[in-house]
């Protein structure tokens, strides 16, 4: 049985809490601005933290490419996770087991 991109999500949240990362879930529609911000936003080592999660196979679009591109420009750490492996790595988590 394949995740839904929901249950991707929760599986990174419980990490990032496990880990006590302060973020949360943002939920968008189609009047949200700026266009394409990331599902889970927070902070990391003092840092804007940008995670927008996607189902395997599946790409992010022009928009959201562009918000985690000026997080980076900015000094923040946005990237796409395909699963809570990608997240755990790009951030150096330690001690966690899935």
């Amino acid at each position: 049985m394949s995740l839904k991109e929901a249950d991707i999500t929760k599986q990174i949240r419980d990490v990032l809490n496990l880990k006590n990362i302060w973020h949360w879930k943002q939920w968008q529609g189609p009047m949200s601005q700026p266009k394409g911000v990331s599902d889970i936003l927070g902070c990391f080592e003092g840092k804007l933290l940008a995670i927008e999660v996607k189902m395997p196979g599946r790409e992010p679009s022009l928009e959201q490419l562009y918000f985690i591109a000026n997080v980076n420009n900015a000094g923040g750490i946005g990237f796409v996770a395909y699963s809570v492996e990608d997240v755990i790595e790009k951030l150096g988590i330690k001690g966690v087991r899935l």
